[in-house]
Order: C-alpha cells, then structure tokens, then sequence
C-alpha cells in the first residue's frame, strides 16, 4: 500500500501561498519574489555609501571645531556619526551583494571579480580608518582621553562589522548563474534557511520543512541559494557545472 503523502505549504517567490501534499507530509508553498534589478541597488548601494562618507566627513568637521553643536555632549555627538556611518554603509553593502546575486561577474576577470564581491568592504576602509587613525593619532587632543577611547574603540567596532558585512562570504560567478539557467528547467525549491536549492519538494534533506518557497533558478540564487542540492543533482543527473553543496 502506497505510503500516504503529507501535505506541506509551499511558499513561491511572488508571495502567493498554498498547500500541497508530499511525500514527507503536508507543506506550505510560497512563491519567490521577483529578482529586482541590479542596476537599480547598485545605484543605491552608492547613494548610501556616498552618505556614510559625508558622515565621516561631518565627525573631521566636528573633531576640529569647524562644526559646533551645544545642545548634545560632545561624546553622543561622535557616537551618532559613527553609528549613522556604519548604517549607511552596511545597508549599501547588502545592496550591492543583492545585486551581485542578480548580476554576478565573470570569474574570467579576476580584478573585477574580487572587486565586485568586496566592495563593501573598501568602503568600509574609507569610511572608518581615517576616523580612527585621526582619533588616536591627533596630538592636540582637542578631546579628553576618556571620550578618544571610547570613539575610538566604537569606531574600530563599526569598522569591524561593516568589513564582515561587506564581504562576500557566498560569491557567485556570471558562470555559475549560466551553468545552472542552461541545466535546470522548471521551478525549484528552497527554505528560509541555508545557502541550498532543490529540484523537488519531497528532497529527503526537506523532511524536517514545513515551509518551502519554490521559484526559477534566477529567483533561488537572487535570494542568496546559490548551491544545488548534491543529493537532487546525483538523482537527475545534473552536469558537473552547476555548483552544489559540497
């Protein structure tokens, strides 16, 4: 007797909802959002790192009294531009890796590429190491001690998460896009969760989903699932090229 198939929601990129029986049990299906457009976020990934600039800019104007503001401590007046600064730049960072996600470059120009997926990270440099070094090298010290210090270390500490938010820790080549718009036809399947896309909903490795979101290929990588399932690759046989989870 034919074992009875659960029903699951499966959810799909363009957030239209429903519910299907699989094998593993019932899931709910949702549709995948659309890709968007990478020129679109690239275009506001630089306004955004263009404003967290302009805050840098603000705190040296601040730093050497050619900005006065009474009605704040000097301590929150440099804790806001640093904390705005590191916004502007972390936003733009996630911008411009979605965008890459949509338009990925060719590994066949390594400058680019490497460039193109560390971006965020560059900006960060410019956008906190002067600070820094200003703070702890100035020897006027127009501020005490105590407020150097900590904007100092509160500086470095933005540094330090907007160069881990602006690398690209999961890069995509226009080559691996390619290889798999060329070897995969029809929908896929993904979770919330992970970086892996799969060819059917009753994968054994989404036993344990209750919810799936299915869409192209195109919309698996530009939600950041940009591996395929090695255990639905070996089962339709799916060429080499198309990078999977290792």
């Amino acid at each position: 007797m034919a074992e009875e198939k659960k029903e699951r929601k499966i959810v799909s990129a363009s957030d239209t909802t429903k519910t299907v029986k699989t094998a593993t049990g019932e899931k709910k299906v949702q549709q995948a959002k659309p890709v968007g457009n990478a020129g679109g976020l690239r275009c506001g990934a630089v306004i955004l790192w263009v404003l967290a600039i302009c805050c840098e800019v603000f705190a040296f104007l601040f730093y050497f009294g050619k900005i006065n503001i009474t009605f704040a401590p000097t301590m929150a007046v440099i804790i806001a531009a640093i904390v705005l600064d590191l916004i502007f730049v972390v936003i733009g960072s996630l911008l411009w890796k979605k965008a890459n996600l949509i338009d990925p470059a060719s590994k066949k120009n390594k400058a680019k590429f490497w460039l193109w997926n560390n971006m965020g990270m560059i900006v960060a440099v410019f956008a906190f190491l002067p600070l820094i070094i200003l703070i702890f090298t100035d020897k006027e010290k127009k501020f005490d001690k105590n407020t150097r210090i900590i904007a100092g270390i509160a500086a470095i500490v933005a540094l330090l998460v907007a160069l881990a938010v602006g690398h690209d820790w999961n890069p995509v080549s226009q080559e691996d896009l390619t290889a798999a718009q060329q070897e995969i036809d029809g929908n896929v399947y993904w979770t919330h969760y992970g970086h892996v896309y799969h060819l059917t909903e009753d994968c054994q490795h989404l036993n344990n989903s209750d919810t799936l979101v299915t869409g192209t290929v195109e919309e698996a990588i530009a939600a950041n699932k940009s591996r395929l399932c090695k255990t639905c690759a070996k089962q339709f046989n799916v060429d080499e090229s198309v990078v999977t989870d290792e």
